[in-house]
């Protein structure tokens, strides 16, 4: 059972770590994120429930759950002395879950530190997902415009129409 849960671990920290194109020398903190995930999300089949839920008695919130690795912006809320036209955050990557306190953990790419803080704002969008708006925009045909789609309808199917009366003589 150990074995299985550490392979388990390891090939989710394994994904992330790939996914999320950090360097191997963040494999602690994607190891721990991963074990925080699993045991929010994990259900044993036999109770039912979490691990959180055995441990703690309560349902596991997930809500503020984050894409691993996505781009961050961290306030400076009073650790640098700021000026008046200075940065008030600074540009971080989430790397995982505070284990004492509703924070997470962040690599801050200015102190180049991991720190936790709950006060973060995320960007997702560049975590290299395709969103709808992507869809909207692409052709899943070759041909531009409708006009030059209907032609080529149309003269598939007279080919279809020529093909179908040669093939009945």
């Amino acid at each position: 059972m150990v074995e299985k849960k550490s392979r388990t671990l390891e090939d989710m920290a394994r994904t992330m770590l790939y996914e999320s194109n950090l360097p191997t020398s963040f494999w602690a903190e994607v190891v721990n994120a991963a074990n925080y995930v699993l045991n929010h999300c994990l259900i044993h089949p036999i109770m039912k429930k979490t691990p959180y839920e055995l441990f703690k008695g309560k349902k596991p919130n997930i809500s503020y759950f984050r894409s691993f690795g996505c781009k961050c912006f961290i306030h400076n809320n009073g650790k640098d002395r700021l000026g008046k036209f200075d940065a008030r955050s600074d540009e971080g990557i989430l790397v995982g879950y505070s284990m004492h306190s509703k924070a997470y953990r962040v690599y801050n790419k200015h102190t180049r530190l991991i720190e936790e803080s709950i006060h973060i704002v995320f960007d997702e969008s560049n975590d290299g997902n395709i969103s709808s708006s992507h869809f909207q925009e692409l052709k899943l045909s070759r041909y531009d415009d409708e006009e030059e789609e209907e032609a080529r309808a149309k003269a598939s199917k007279e080919h279809q129409e020529t093909f179908h009366d040669a093939s009945s003589q």
